[in-house]
């Protein structure tokens, strides 16, 4: 049902951008955007201008062509797609093509709909913002309590509740309150926003009025309210947010059982924690202060799926490489044709087995094992895309000898060249997991020790500055001097620190489908509590070093007075 919803909802999306550029609309979403061509369309109408010449040509090729320009243009325009490749969409892969239309969906109409609005906030989450801007807004109406973008959706109170905010003229809330369905309610909401901010229908009363509606149709639903309706959002309103409890606040900041599906089939999601505080200024007597450390904290954890379960998948593909293809037609292939298939697909394996060869062991510092990590996925993401060059010359060998029209020694070379390529892509595809799950392994036990020693660093500075906040500051010059050169050391281990909590910025994180949750739960919560710490430390170490420099300026000027002023007056005897 839920993928029923989605193609029909993208679908209306899809053909609301056709309707701005005067193409025709599409019937199928997956039939329709197989060949690339109606994709490409809505690439460039997005776009705002012609970006690549279509090929024109029906064949499979054609349409591979088609589909992997579009998706080269996506990856031009920082769309993620992790594990999207042309022969999905080629192929129909519902799950897929719904995957792919959504990160579409995401960059153009959610994301940049409100770039300037998160820019603006110094907010990265675009869900935990619109959110914000609900609850904002509906709070006036005591029976609409927006706390996620599913089930706070199905009475329809809510979307009247945001239109009637903004425009109170279009109707009487009263209206809304007196209907008893929410069909009713839903449908009222839908046909004001049409018919007064010409926004599409693109969800449907009876998709909505379910216990958990789509979240994604309604996020996009929602977005295009918040494109035509005022933008403002308060940092309370984000705050509130923030402490909306876990069970209730809609999945704003941890993968959801929705998202742990799609993870198992081919997605990879990234999730944005943030720790934000206020960034550390070293004072000092130059005119312009130069940042020396920075107070925050931003990790981007990205949630793969377990070597387990990508292992699993790639052992399926190559199994269904020959079974999962059409058969060939009787007749469709030549001994000759094969082979010149077969020296291609044998030819790219040689390069492909040299450059796994070539890539560099695993180091033991934690930058380098990231490039490595993503260097590799890359890698593993070129194998995916050759696979079916594989499959087709092992259907292409297996109808040969089906055919039954090879000489004795001729389907003996066929049988041992399947066996062989066979033999060399299994190899090469379980040296590349056990690669990707070393990489895995070492990667996440060096991010715990810096983790560790981030934490043993704390704990240390903390009692540091407890130890130096209990000395008074003074009494004489002397002493404040040696406080303030005590404090520099203190702000130079600060800055040494920082490249560890730099280092910080990008944590890969493997999950499956048990651990998930309390894998990112205990990340937050982890992460938190160390960007409060260091923000702290980080606090008083501005604060007592302003105090300082007040302190060793009054000194000074309290010195000058002495030598300039009263010395003069002691040595013509005028008494002190």
């Amino acid at each position: 049902e839920r993928e029923d919803v989605q193609k029909k909802t993208f679908t209306k999306w899809i053909n609301s951008q056709f309707a701005k550029t005067g193409k025709p609309p599409i019937q199928d979403l997956f039939s329709d955007l197989c060949d690339g061509r109606r994709l490409l369309e809505l690439l460039e109408g997005l776009a705002g201008h012609e970006l690549v010449k279509l090929e024109r040509g029906f064949t499979r090729v054609h349409s591979l062509n088609n589909v992997n320009r579009a998706l080269q243009i996506l990856q031009k325009n920082n769309v993620e797609l992790v594990n999207i490749g042309g022969a999905d969409i080629v192929d129909g892969n519902h799950k897929l093509t719904l995957g792919l239309i959504w990160s579409i969906i995401l960059h153009w109409q959610v994301k940049d709909v409100m770039k300037d609005v998160m820019a603006g906030l110094q907010q990265t989450n675009s869900e935990k913002i619109l959110l914000s801007w609900v609850r904002q807004n509906t709070r006036p109406y005591p029976q609409v309590n927006v706390v996620n973008f599913s089930s706070s959706w199905n009475d329809g109170l809510a979307f009247n509740a945001l239109i009637h905010s903004h425009r109170p003229e279009l109707f009487d809330w009263s209206t809304v309150e007196k209907k008893t369905s929410a069909i009713d309610r839903l449908e009222h909401a839908f046909s004001k926003a049409e018919q007064h901010l010409g926004i599409e229908r693109l969800l449907d009363p009876e998709d909505v009025a379910v216990p958990h509606p789509d979240k994604k149709s309604i996020i996009m639903y929602v977005t295009s309210l918040f494109q035509v309706l005022p933008q403002s959002v308060s940092m309370e309103a984000i705050q509130e947010v923030e402490t909306l409890p876990r069970a209730t606040a809609g999945n704003i900041s941890r993968v959801t059982t929705e998202e742990h599906y799609q993870i198992q089939t081919q997605q990879r999601y990234s999730q944005q924690i943030t720790v934000s505080v206020a960034q550390g200024r070293v004072q000092s007597p130059s005119p312009s202060p130069q940042p020396r450390y920075k107070s925050y904290a931003y990790t981007q954890a990205a949630y793969v799926k377990s070597p387990e379960q990508k292992r699993r998948r790639f052992t399926d593909q190559v199994r269904e490489l020959q079974r999962g293809l059409s058969p060939l037609p009787p007749g469709s292939t030549s001994l000759e044709s094969y082979q010149a298939a077969l020296e291609e697909v044998l030819t790219w394996l040689l390069s492909a087995e040299d450059g796994l060869q070539a890539q560099p062991p695993i180091s033991s510092h934690v930058e380098e094992v990231k490039e490595q990590f993503h260097t590799h996925e890359g890698y593993m993401v070129e194998l995916t895309s050759h696979q079916g060059s594989v499959g087709r010359v092992l259907r292409a060998g297996a109808a040969l000898l089906g055919e039954g029209h090879l000489g004795e020694e001729e389907e003996t070379e066929v049988r041992e060249q399947m066996n062989l390529l066979n033999s060399r892509w299994e190899h090469l595809r379980v040296a590349s997991m056990e690669r990707q799950s070393r990489l895995h392994e070492v990667l996440m036990d060096l991010q715990h020790q810096q983790l560790k020693q981030l934490t043993d660093w704390l704990d240390v500075t903390e009692a540091r500055i407890k130890r130096m906040g209990a000395q008074p500051l003074g009494p004489d010059l002397e002493d404040v001097k040696h406080q303030v050169e005590e404090h520099k050391l203190l702000q130079e281990d600060l800055e040494l620190e920082q490249v560890r909590v730099n280092s910080l910025t990008h944590m890969v994180v493997v999950v499956d489908e048990s651990s998930g949750d309390s894998a990112t739960a205990a990340l937050e919560s982890k992460l938190q509590v160390l960007g409060d710490r260091w923000a702290a430390i980080c606090k008083w170490t501005e604060e007592r070093w302003i105090l300082l420099q007040e302190i060793l300026l009054k000194w000074q000027m309290w010195e000058n007075v002495v030598i300039y002023e009263l010395m003069p007056l002691c040595i013509y005897g005028y008494p002190l």
